[in-house]
C-alpha cells in the first residue's frame, strides 16, 4: 500500500489538518504528527501511526494499493453509468435579445433578428424530442425555454403551443428570461403554471449596479422592469430562481442586493430562491474586463457575505461546480457524488435547438453549425461523430485529468472550453479548482476547528 496520490491537505490550525480524499469522497480532520507521518510513509519500513487510527486510513483509502483505486475508479464510472440521468431539451425560438448585457456570452448573436421559429418549428422540434425520448427511453425528461430571450411579444404564440405540447407529453418546463415581458405572459403563466418547473430571471445587484451591466440598446437601466416581473411571478406563486452574474464589477455589492430582497418581500417566500453564479469566458477571449477568477471571486463573495449573516440559506453557491462535494460533506447534507464530468454537456443530458435548425450540446456552441450535434429541421439527423466526441466526455476519457489528484473535483472542466481553446475536447483547460476550494476551506476555517475539538 502507499499514500494515495488523491489526497489535498488543508492545514485547518498548527495541530490540525484536513485531509480530502477526492477518490472515496472521504474527509477528515488528523494531527499535524499523524500528517507528517503520512508524508513520510514507507510501507516497508516503521510508522508512526497506531494500529486503529492506520486501519481507518486504509479503509477511508488514504492508504490504497495501484489495484485497489483502479476498482474504485471503475465502481464510480459504473454507479455513474447505472444512475438516473435526465435529458434536458433547451429550445431556443430565437437568438435575438433586447438587452445588450455587457458580459453576455453570445455577444453578436443576440442581435440578429432574422432568426425565430414558427408553428412549424414547434411540430418539428417536438417531432425530434419523441424520437430522441425513444433512444433515450431511460432518461427523465423536461424542456428548457432559453434564448437570446425566448420571452419577447413576437414569441408569444409559440411560448403558447410549445407549452401545450409539453403538457401534453407531461414535460416539466422551466423558463431563462432576462423578464422585461413578464407582464405580457402573465396569463399564459397563469394557465401553465401546473407545468412550469421554475423561471430563472438575472437581477446583478441594487439599480446602480444592476443598470450598468443589463440595459436596453439605448443604455436605459432595467432594473425596475426585473423587480416588478419577480415579484409578479411570486404572486402567481411560480417558482422563481434569481440568479446574479457575480464578478469584479457587482461582487462587492452583493450584500445591498440581499437587503434589497429583503425589504422587496422575496426573501422567505417559499417559491423564491437565489443562485450566484460566477462569469465566466471559457473560450478565454479576454474581453471582458472585470472576470475574477473563481478562487478570487469566491474570496470576494464571502467578504461580503459576512456582511449579512443571515444570506447563507438564500444565497447559494450552487453554480460554483468545483465546491458541491465539499460543501455538501461539510454542511451535512445530502452527499453529492465526486465528479467524473463537468457538466450536462460532458453526458449529453442537454440538446439545444436553436433557431437555425441545429441541435447542439452545450448552450455556448449555439449559432456555430460546425459544433452541432445534429439537426431538426426539416427532420431530425443526428452527427454521430459529434455525438460520441461529446457523449461520455469523463476525466477517465482525459488523459491529464486521469491521474490528476482533483480530477474528481472539477470534472476535467469545461468540454466546451478544451475544444474552443485547444481545438481539442479532450485536452482540458484547467479551471484553478485547488486554489478554489482553499479560499472556500478559508472562509470556513472557524467551523472546521469547531469540529476538530468536538
Amino acid at each position: 500500500m502507499e499514500v494515495s496520490k488523491r489526497i489535498l491537505f488543508y492545514r485547518i490550525s498548527d495541530d490540525s489538518i484536513l485531509m480530502i480524499n477526492t477518490l472515496t469522497g472521504a474527509m477528515d480532520i488528523i494531527t499535524s504528527q499523524i500528517y507528517h507521518s503520512l508524508l513520510e510513509y514507507n510501507p516497508s519500513g516503521y510508522i508512526q501511526i497506531d494500529e486503529v487510527t492506520l486501519n481507518r486510513l486504509k479503509k477511508r483509502g488514504y492508504l490504497i494499493d495501484k489495484a485497489s483505486e483502479v476498482k474504485l475508479l471503475q465502481t464510480i464510472d459504473a454507479m455513474y453509468a447505472k444512475a438516473e440521468k435526465r435529458l434536458s431539451f433547451v429550445i431556443c425560438p430565437t437568438y435575438s435579445c433586447n438587452l445588450r448585457c455587457t458580459y453576455c456570452f453570445e455577444g453578436g448573436l443576440t442581435h440578429d433578428n432574422r432568426l425565430y421559429m414558427d408553428s412549424k418549428d414547434v411540430v418539428r422540434v417536438f417531432a425530434a424530442i419523441d424520437k430522441l425520448r425513444q433512444v433515450y427511453n431511460k432518461r427523465k425528461s423536461s424542456v428548457d425555454l432559453f434564448g437570446g430571450e425566448p420571452m419577447l411579444p413576437r414569441n408569444k404564440g409559440f411560448v403558447s403551443e410549445l407549452l401545450r405540447e409539453a403538457r401534453g407529453r407531461s414535460l416539466p418546463v422551466s423558463i431563462v428570461t432576462n423578464g422585461i415581458h413578464i407582464e405580457q405572459f402573465t396569463g399564459l403563466l397563469s394557465a401553465y403554471k401546473d407545468q412550469i418547473k421554475l423561471v430563472q430571471i438575472t437581477l446583478d445587484g441594487p439599480k446602480d449596479v444592476h443598470d450598468k451591466r443589463r440595459k436596453f440598446a439605448n443604455n436605459k437601466g432595467t432594473f425596475g422592469k426585473v423587480c416588478s416581473s419577480i415579484s409578479t411571478l411570486l404572486e402567481l406563486q411560480i417558482k422563481v430562481v434569481v440568479r446574479v452574474n457575480v464578478d469584479l464589477q457587482n461582487v462587492d455589492s452583493i450584500d445591498q442586493l440581499f437587503n434589497h430582497m429583503v425589504t422587496s418581500g422575496w426573501v422567505g417566500n417559499p417559491y423564491f430562491t437565489c443562485d450566484l453564479s460566477p462569469v465566466q469566458d471559457h473560450a478565454l477571449k479576454g474581453t471582458y474586463k472585470f472576470i475574477l477568477p473563481e478562487d478570487m471571486l469566491i474570496e470576494r463573495i464571502f467578504e461580503s457575505l459576512k456582511r449579512i449573516p443571515d444570506s447563507s440559506n438564500v444565497l447559494q453557491l450552487n453554480m460554483f461546480r468545483t465546491l458541491r462535494h465539499i460543501k455538501s460533506v461539510l454542511s451535512n447534507s445530502r452527499s453529492v457524488q465526486p465528479l467524473l464530468y463537468y457538466c450536462e454537456a460532458n453526458n449529453l443530458e442537454n440538446m439545444v435547438f436553436g433557431p437555425d435548425g441545429y441541435i447542439y450540446a452545450c448552450t455556448e456552441c449555439m449559432g456555430n453549425e460546425e459544433l452541432a450535434i445534429g439537426k431538426f429541421r426539416p427532420r431530425l439527423k443526428m452527427h454521430d461523430e459529434a455525438v460520441k466526441m461529446w457523449d461520455g466526455r469523463s476525466i477517465l476519457t482525459v488523459n491529464k485529468c486521469r491521474e490528476c489528484d482533483i480530477a474528481l473535483l472539477c470534472g476535467g472542466g469545461c468540454a466546451y472550453s478544451a475544444l474552443t481553446v485547444n481545438g481539442d475536447i479532450n485536452e482540458p483547460v484547467c479551471n484553478r479548482t485547488r486554489e478554489t476550494i482553499f479560499a472556500y476551506l478559508d472562509y470556513v476555517r472557524d467551523d472546521l476547528i469547531k469540529k476538530t475539538y468536538a
